[in-house]
């Protein structure tokens, strides 16, 4: 009896033993669990900031399933779905919000001063060029009082807002004169010798661009003047959200260079202002290239600026324009470039992957970023063509 007794307590006694470890093992299992996956303190990002799901985690005692790209272009909370294998490489899945916010204020890119003929019939809202990094519409006020029909000077403000409350400020003096009597100053011309004697070296080409702004060119006079390259303007669109125009000395220009054996490129002068016109203007431009075939990139010209403010477009929807332009360019087989001057593209463009077609009307270049292109005057005389040309240097 006594026998059995003891039994049942050995047994009993075992199977407590055996319950606490297995419940010590799950205890220990439940804080594995627990401290397998550590969040970030902080889940707020930038507006536009490229970020990862792993750019969340603290700590990890596994690994990720899929180390996904957040979308950080609108603003306000966004739920992340997390998948990992946990320490004993099971699935694991779980979800967290992060906040996308907004703390960068618009840019006000006017002087200090303004200068306007008596009866200016524009808003200055609409002429000082501003903008915001998120804002497609940041609110534009012009702080002050000020009369557009009378001579004078009017100090006033510059107020740009975005949707996140950020602001930006400017004072500025408002000139308002009489119209100028000024008679056209002559410009001073740069002969093509005088570019090769400056500025030819055995690692670079020097060649022009051209469009219906030249008319009628003599290629083979072109060709003897020594000119090495040339960009074509294939088409342009008329205004915003308006249609697509062939170049009207564009059949002419690329069969006449190629018949001569000037290696081309070609450009288009877009007004875009959303990606699905960017791209659409992308293949207008291959429908329109045809069978020709060219040597050099297809350039995106946007150069809009006196009326970007009335474009609806943030900064960052305006460099989202060009790279769906390029992008479409680049899955058609052909090289993208994007065509800029240097104050913008220190200022508003951001750095992309494409080469970049410099403007810059200078002795030298002082653009400190990379281009393959330096168009570096608009008053070249080049033989076989009667007007002023732009002269380029290609690297």
């Amino acid at each position: 009896m006594k026998e059995k007794k003891r039994r049942r307590i050995f047994i009993l006694s075992a199977v407590i033993l055996l319950a606490g470890i297995v419940f010590w093992k799950y205890q220990q299992n439940q804080k594995m669990e627990a401290e397998a996956l550590t969040l970030k303190e902080d889940l707020k990002i930038e507006f536009g900031q490229k970020a990862k799901v792993s750019d969340f985690i603290e700590h990890l005692n596994g690994t990720l399933v899929n180390d996904t790209q957040i979308d950080t272009e609108t603003l306000g909370e966004k739920t992340i779905l997390l998948e990992y294998k946990n320490w004993k490489n099971k699935t694991r899945t779980t979800e967290f919000t992060i906040q996308v916010v907004d703390h960068n204020p618009p840019q006000i890119f006017s002087g200090d001063s303004y200068t306007v003929n008596v009866g200016f019939d524009k808003k200055l809202e609409d002429v000082l060029l501003s903008g915001d990094d998120e804002d497609d519409n940041p609110t534009r006020e012009i702080l002050g009082q000020y009369d557009v029909q009378t001579i004078g000077d009017y100090p006033l403000t510059y107020r740009v807002t975005d949707s996140s409350g950020n602001q930006a400020k400017k004072d500025f003096v408002l000139h308002v004169k009489e119209k100028s009597q000024k008679k056209n100053e002559k410009v001073k011309t740069m002969a093509i010798q005088e570019i090769f004697e400056k500025y030819k070296t055995p690692e670079n080409k020097i060649g022009i661009d051209v469009s219906k702004w030249q008319e009628e060119i003599d290629w083979q006079a072109v060709k003897n003047a020594g000119i090495e390259f040339a960009m074509l303007r294939i088409g342009y669109q008329t205004e915003y959200d308006g249609e697509c125009l062939l170049d009207p000395c564009f059949i002419a220009n690329i069969e006449g260079a190629k018949a001569v054996g000037i290696p081309v490129g070609i450009y288009f002068y877009s007004y875009a202002k959303n990606v699905e016109q960017a791209q659409k203007q992308a293949e207008w431009v291959k429908e329109q290239l045809g069978n020709y075939e060219i040597d050099l990139p297809i350039a995106f010209d946007w150069e809009n600026w006196n009326s970007f403010n009335q474009a609806g477009m943030s900064f960052y929807t305006i460099n989202k324009v060009a790279n769906s332009f390029l992008d479409t360019v680049e899955k058609a087989g052909y090289k993208g470039m994007l065509y800029s001057s240097k104050v913008y593209l220190e200022q508003i463009w951001y750095p992309c992957e494409y080469e970049i077609w410099l403007a810059q009307y200078n002795t030298k270049v002082t653009y400190e970023g990379d281009y393959a292109i330096w168009q570096m005057s608009e008053s070249g005389k080049v033989d076989g063509i009667k007007n002023n040309v732009d002269i380029d240097i290609m690297y």
